[in-house]
């Protein structure tokens, strides 16, 4: 059987060998057969193109799958938005369900019923669950339906839910309202020595706007001539002040400075006090206000001009006070900064000028000792100042003919600054600016006036007693000093220099008794005036007078700030 097989396959491969055998063609040259290729170098570098077809096939695959992606973001079941539910508590809420599920509705369904609800139903078209709300219970919201929410496609239901606080337990903060109080009216008068800030407040009235309720009086009349006995009508309300305090606080006040006017402060709605008269114009002044008086009251500070000039004090009247001390006080060396002064000035209280102001009262207080003058006028027409004993402040000598001068030189033996050796120095010597006025220390007659040799321009005073005073190295004499002239205590006799022999601007001073130099800085000069019977009586009058105007009297600062 096999050799049957064999001989079938054997003759099977000879014919078909026979079939693929070629046709005779032409002879052909016949070339010798090219050698073997040689096996590759294992070393040898592969071709770029193997490379480049790599790198081809890498972005092809990553291409693909950047557009896979995005067709099936587009086109996939991403595409179509999932259903949105609306967080609620589970534990919180209690409510029907009879919507949702077709049952009958229950107030309430437990914590595992409500899980089990809130489970994805094939066959229920819920896609969120949100709590009803109405404005009929203060524990609701207003009601929200399916249409207008941003998410909602028409299949959201509204489950009748109430959302109860957690633990059981209620959080409620409860506010008592009270129906405020209404304003309280009153009626007061001024006790003795008492004043309008110290009235309001005495009635629970806080101090800062007690001071500026009387504040606003001011440019009206002055709370100072407020006199004893001031009838007052006062409006008090409760409010809250910045810091949510409950106040008493005053909303109007009225009063009568006289017959036929009345003055009635009210607070805006800014709490700011605007003072008016009644009938009157914006701005009109009381007609029983004082403003033709001022009294300013300091201490001297760094100078007393200076710190009379920052209180608005006129220069004239600093002047004035300083004349009427001058026989008293070295203003260059015995006023320290810790003393006081007090000055009252205002209209002449006799006569019938009143373009003019006067100073009616002075005092000065140095070193804990105080000293007051009064202005008095005597029958005679003589205008002095008096102390309160009615003894004149004038002396014999002034002690400072130079007002606001510094002692340069004292009185005795020195060095001279020019001639080098030691010579006796008969005066005492005041360096002042070049220019500033010399007054007489004493009234008397003149002696000598003009130049005196090494002394330069110079004037001499014989006064009525054994007294004799000298300036020298003034720079010009005054108008109508001449020799052989009369002259007044205080009286403008020439101005300071530097005439003669001298190094600078000053004034060189000699007071001789009996025609013997002695030293200005010591002399105790003799008293002027005396007032007695019934001269003493009328300046006791004007005294009295005086001293109750200045309790009223406002100080030319406050009318400075209420007036600009």
């Amino acid at each position: 059987m096999n050799d049957r097989v064999d001989r079938q396959f054997r003759a099977r491969t000879l014919a078909g060998a026979a079939r693929r055998r070629p046709l005779p063609s032409k002879p052909q040259l016949m070339l010798p057969a090219p050698a073997p290729a040689p096996a590759p170098d294992p070393f040898e570098v592969e071709p770029a193109h193997h490379r480049w077809l790599l790198t081809t096939c890498v972005a092809g695959i990553a291409g693909s799958l950047v557009i896979g992606s995005a067709v099936l973001g587009i086109f996939g079941e991403n595409a179509a938005p999932r259903d949105a539910f609306a967080a609620v508590d589970k534990a919180a809420i209690t409510g029907s369900y009879a919507d949702l599920t077709g049952a009958e509705s229950e107030r309430s369904i437990g914590r595992k019923e409500l899980s089990a609800a809130y489970q994805p139903q094939p066959d229920l078209p819920v896609t969120s669950i949100i709590p009803e709300r109405d404005l009929n219970n203060a524990a609701l919201y207003p009601e929200i339906t399916s249409d207008v929410l941003p998410y909602g496609d028409g299949k959201t239901v509204v489950i009748d839910a109430e959302i109860d606080s957690i633990g059981g337990e209620e959080n409620i903060t409860t506010i008592t309202k009270q129906v405020p109080p209404e304003p309280t009216d009153e009626t007061f008068e001024l006790a003795q020595g008492e004043t309008l800030i110290g009235a309001l407040t005495d009635r629970g009235v806080g101090r800062e706007a007690a001071k500026a309720l009387a504040d606003a009086i001011e440019p009206v009349f002055p709370a100072t001539q407020m006199k004893t006995g001031t009838r007052f009508e006062l409006t008090l309300d409760r409010q809250f002040d910045f810091y949510g305090r409950d106040v008493i606080f005053p909303v109007e006040l009225s009063f009568q400075p006289g017959p036929d006017e009345t003055i009635t402060v009210q607070a805006d709605e800014d709490g700011r006090f605007v003072a008016a008269i009644a009938g009157a114009k914006a701005g009109a002044k009381s007609q029983y206000a004082d403003y033709n008086h001022f009294r300013t009251r300091a201490k001297v500070g760094s100078s007393l001009y200076g710190t009379a000039k920052d209180n608005k004090v006129p220069g004239y009247i600093v002047a004035e006070l300083t004349r009427i001390f001058a026989y008293d006080v070295d203003f260059q060396r015995q006023v320290k900064a810790n003393d006081s002064f007090d000055v009252f000035y205002g209209n002449p209280l006799t006569g019938s000028s009143s373009k003019r102001k006067v100073l009616h009262y002075a005092q000065l207080t140095l070193d804990g000792k105080t000293k007051t003058y009064y202005r008095f006028t005597t029958k005679d027409g003589q205008t002095d100042y008096y102390d309160e004993n009615g003894r004149s402040a004038q002396k014999s000598l002034l002690k400072t003919p130079v007002s606001g001068a510094r002692l340069t030189s004292g009185f005795g033996m020195r060095r001279h600054p020019l001639l080098g050796y030691s010579k006796m120095h008969a005066g005492v010597d005041f360096g002042a600016p070049h220019g500033t006025p010399i007054r007489a220390a004493g009234s008397g007659v003149v002696e000598l006036a003009g130049r005196h040799g090494a002394y330069g321009i110079t004037v001499e005073i014989k006064h009525d007693n054994k007294y004799e005073t000298l300036y020298a190295h003034m720079s010009k004499l005054a108008a109508g000093i001449r020799r052989g002239a009369k002259v007044n205590q205080g009286q403008i006799i020439g101005y300071v220099g530097s005439t003669g022999r001298s190094t600078g601007p000053h004034l060189h001073y000699e007071v001789h008794v009996n025609d013997r130099p002695i030293n200005p800085t010591r002399i105790k000069a003799a008293g002027g005036k005396h007032l007695s019977g019934k001269e003493l009586a009328r300046f006791n009058q004007l005294k009295a007078r005086v001293e109750a105007m200045m309790q009223q009297a406002p100080s030319p600062l406050q009318v400075a700030e209420v007036n600009p």
